[in-house]
């Protein structure tokens, strides 16, 4: 695996299909909250708000599928056993423990027919 320098980088090493996807997540990401800080982390984009993290890319997955990991960052104890703490989201999130969830995209048309929904989740989640 590459492991990426730059935000800039990563997005030239994409292939032109992914790429779309990951513009599109990312002006969705944007129109939700201008303030979220970019980032590079685990070679791939992060989002962080009020500088905790609390969105990530996952393209390395066995599906070879857009995922986007919402989470509140590395200070918070994970419980796999627990509620989520976002109610409401499960139609759109997979839940990996109570303050981690995936959420994940097959191609651009579904996050387009997605997106109204998954700006509503991550407006709900970065205000956690």
């Amino acid at each position: 695996m590459k492991k990426f320098n730059s935000l800039n980088e990563f997005f030239e090493a994409q292939p032109a299909d992914m790429l779309q996807q990951i513009m599109l997540v990312r002006e969705l990401l944007f129109e939700v909250e201008s303030n979220l800080q970019e980032s590079l982390k685990w070679n791939a984009p992060n989002y962080s708000y009020l500088n905790e993290d609390r969105i990530t890319f996952n393209l390395m997955n066995k599906q070879g599928i857009l995922k986007v990991i919402i989470h509140m960052g590395a200070k918070k104890k994970e419980d796999t056993s627990a509620k989520p703490v976002l109610d409401g989201a499960s139609d759109l999130v997979t839940w990996n423990s109570n303050i981690r969830g995936t959420i994940s995209f097959a191609d651009y048309d579904e996050i387009q027919a997605k997106s109204e929904r998954f700006k509503q989740v991550i407006a709900e989640w970065i205000r956690l």
